[in-house]
Order: structure tokens, then C-alpha cells, then sequence
């Protein structure tokens, strides 16, 4: 089965000196660019309108957007916390550069504490089975992650997995490519492995790879990894929900620093391991994903812009994370479930005069997660906390344009915590 992608990966606007296997890969990418014509790859088919034309019908630009406003709820025991808040707003700017050659641009205008840019890339297409993809983009790991835009997630927010364990946008270089007859595709790429604030001192790198195949139409399986190519920055754990409820709250995970910084910092993984399944039958679809993650216990230094002061070594403890959810859909009103949502056969569009009922669809997730920390300063012995996830969820496609998506969620924490509860509302509206 060829699974469709649109990668909202984020972007780069230089890239420290790559060692290692990175001329390797400019080198064998280089030679296979000398291929005759019609050994290369063919065009993917456009998306967006087209803003902008080269004279000799080559070259185009085209131009997407997508809106998603978000309405939050959490019941206290003095009420209900509320916020409406625009969750993304982006512009998509995508070209295609001659027979051989892909660029987007992805700017994300809707939160104030995310980069101004996405994704932003070049991508040169040697063969089907041989591409190469520079710039800031999204590490290739995990089938939530990779392979599910932002625009066609099944839920509100992403699940614990992505939340906790997965890498993310980042700076580098990929392979890329299809084989045997787009039933098999690899990724290989090489990353900055930067902190969470986005920082490279070329202390080292990451490789990542992932392995899909496609045995079956509608049927797809994968392996993902990451491995830590030298020593990268320590950054704080992730210990917040998809929606910024922070759970690592419990004394066991407070920590003041030498340096006085508070917090709770660990170092990038050393490594990733994870698997996934997904199937789309008919007006189904069912999901399965695992990831393990594993940063080590050692020194390390926290820098002055993390502390206000002098950067000084501390002693960051280790940290071995995993998680897994199953999800499946079902499209109430019959029609085919694919990777990019559904195409209601009775779209609600009165500009047309159409006044249908548009698609309906129900969906259930249900996501383990766990966090280990080994040797936390001042404290004896692990501290561990278990995070569990159930959401359950509505969507009303309107039309292939617009969705309107319900879900209520409640997860459970093991360190005493009390459950949270929140309900999520989006209203999306996309143009790609």
C-alpha cells in the first residue's frame, strides 16, 4: 500500500559541519544524480494552488493553510478551567523545482512559543528509492510522528508516546526512498540531536533509520531507532501533557542544582527502539505503536542560559522511558477510512448547494506510559511514575476542508497524583 505523507517538519536555516557518514551519503546521492532521465524519480502529484509558475512549465509554487481552534476544559474542584486558544495556524509553501527537486515552507504563526518555521527543507529526488531531504525536518521515527500530519490526527492531541518518548523536529540530513513496488521504504538520516531549546554546540549527533513495509493494500508494519553519536547538551524531561499539564510535580522530582537551577535534567537518549502497525479496512482503521527510550546516568554540564549564571558540571541522573497506545476508528456513515482522514460522500457545503450530512466518525485510544529516573540527586534510590491515557473521541467532517473534532480524555498517574480529566474541542480548517 502507498501510504500518502505530509511531514510538518520544522526547519533549518543552517547546519553545523557534518562528520562521519554524512559525505558519504552527498557522494553515492551525487553519482546516482548522473542516472539518465528516465531513471529518476517522477514528480509527486501537487498539493495546494499554484501562486507561481516558471516559464517553462517546470517549476511551481504552490501555497496550503490550515487553521485549528481549540477550546480546553479541566474541572476543578472550584469549577471548570476553560481557554479557547488558536492551536496552529500555518502557512504551507511548497515547490517543485524542475524534474528533480522539492522545497516547502512551513510558517507557524499560531503559538508564541514555537519556531517561526516548520518545516523547511529541500529535497533532491535521484530515484523513486533514492532521495535526499536537507534542512529542518522531522526525525524519522515512529508512525504517529513521521507519517501522520498534524492535519489528519484521529484525536485532538497527539498520544503519551509522542508526548514522552519521541524525538522531534531537528536539523540534518535524510535518505529516503521506495522500493519493490512502494510496498518496502526506508529512512536513514543524520541530526544535530539538539536540546529542546533548539541549541548545537557540535558536541555530537544522532543517526536515525526506520524500515515500513507493506505486505498487504491497507496494511503497513515498521521498525524505528535512534543511536547518540557522541555527547549532546542535557535537557529537561518531559513531564507535561500534550496539552502543558505537568505531572512530574511529586517531591521525588524536585531538584535544585549547584548551579541553582530547578528542574530536572537528564541527557538525549543514547538510544530509541520502536514498532508499529496500522491497518485501514473499509470505514476502520486500527493503530498500534511501542517506543523505549534510554538516556544514561552521567555528568554533564548545565549551561549559563539555562541557569542565569556560570555553567557548572552536575550530575544527571538516567533515564528510561516507554510507552505504548492502541487506537482504531470507525466512520459511522460508511465511507473509506484512509491515512488523510475521510471524503464525506455527503459533504455539508452551501456555497455548492450541498447540504448533507457530511461524515461521522467515533474513535478510542488507550496509551501506557512510563518514566524511570536512576539515581536523582539527593534522593535514594528510582523514582518511577506510570501515566495511563484513555480518550475517547467524535469527529464530523463537514467537508474535505473542515472537521469538527470532540474528545474527552482522562489519564492516571501512580505517584499519588490525582486523575486528570480534560475535554478538547477543535475546529479545523485546512487547505492543502
Amino acid at each position: 500500500m502507498k501510504f500518502h505523507k505530509d511531514n510538518h517538519a520544522d526547519v533549518v536555516l543552517g547546519m553545523n559541519e557534518l562528520r562521519g557518514p554524512g559525505p558519504f551519503f552527498l557522494s553515492v546521492f551525487v553519482a546516482v544524480l548522473l542516472l539518465p532521465p528516465g531513471s529518476r524519480a517522477d514528480t509527486p502529484a501537487p498539493g495546494g494552488v499554484a501562486v507561481l509558475q516558471g516559464r517553462d512549465g517546470r517549476s511551481t509554487l504552490r501555497v496550503g493553510m490550515n487553521l485549528q481552534s481549540d477550546l480546553r476544559l479541566h474541572p476543578t474542584d472550584e469549577g471548570w478551567d476553560s481557554t479557547f486558544l488558536v492551536r496552529r495556524a500555518r502557512l504551507n509553501l511548497t515547490g517543485t523545482l524542475a524534474s528533480f527537486a522539492d522545497v516547502r515552507l512551513i510558517a507557524d504563526v499560531g503559538q508564541f512559543n514555537t519556531p517561526l518555521f516548520q518545516d523547511a527543507w529541500l529535497e533532491l529526488r535521484a530515484a523513486p528509492w533514492l532521495r535526499l531531504r536537507a534542512g529542518r525536518l522531522k526525525v524519522p521515527f515512529g508512525y504517529e510522528w513521521l507519517e501522520t500530519s498534524s492535519v489528519f490526527l484521529d484525536f485532538v492531541e497527539q498520544s503519551l508516546l509522542y508526548t514522552l518518548v519521541l524525538p522531534r523536529y531537528d536539523q540534518g540530513l535524510a535518505l529516503h526512498g521506495e522500493l519493490a513496488d512502494q510496498r518496502v521504504e526506508y529512512w536513514l538520516g543524520l541530526f544535530n540531536e539538539a536540546s529542546s531549546k533548539a541549541r548545537d554546540e557540535d558536541r555530537g549527533k544522532m543517526l536515525a533509520g526506520r524500515l515500513s513495509v507493506s505486505p498487504l493494500e491497507g496494511l503497513s508494519v515498521a521498525v524505528s531507532a535512534t543511536h547518540a553519536l557522541g555527547d549532546n547538551l542535557p535537557e529537561e524531561a518531559r513531564g507535561k501533557l500534550a496539552t502543558g499539564y505537568a505531572f512530574l510535580t511529586s517531591p521525588q522530582y524536585k531538584v535544585t542544582y549547584a548551579t541553582g537551577a530547578s528542574g530536572l535534567y537528564v541527557g538525549p537518549a543514547d538510544w530509541r527502539l520502536g514498532a508499529d502497525a496500522v491497518s485501514f479496512q473499509g470505514p476502520t482503521s486500527l493503530k498500534v505503536e511501542y517506543a523505549r527510550f534510554h538516556a544514561s546516568t552521567r555528568e554533564g554540564w548545565l549551561q549559563a542560559s539555562d541557569v542565569g549564571n556560570d555553567a557548572r558540571r552536575v550530575h544527571l541522573p538516567g533515564l528510561r522511558s516507554q510507552a505504548v497506545y492502541a487506537s482504531g476508528t470507525w466512520v459511522l456513515t460508511g465511507e473509506k477510512r484512509v491515512e488523510r482522514g475521510v471524503e464525506p460522500s455527503s459533504p455539508f457545503d452551501p456555497s455548492a448547494g450541498r447540504y448533507g450530512a457530511g461524515a461521522w466518525e467515533v474513535g478510542l485510544r488507550y496509551g501506557v506510559a512510563q518514566l524511570k529516573f536512576d539515581g536523582l540527586p539527593g534522593h535514594d534510590g528510582p523514582s518511577v511514575e506510570r501515566i495511563q491515557e484513555l480518550t475517547a473521541g467524535l469527529n464530523w467532517y463537514l467537508n474535505t476542508s473542515t472537521r469538527w473534532m470532540f474528545n474527552a480524555s482522562r489519564y492516571r498517574f501512580s505517584q499519588g497524583q490525582p486523575s486528570f480529566d480534560e475535554f478538547l474541542m477543535r475546529i479545523q480548517w485546512s487547505f492543502f
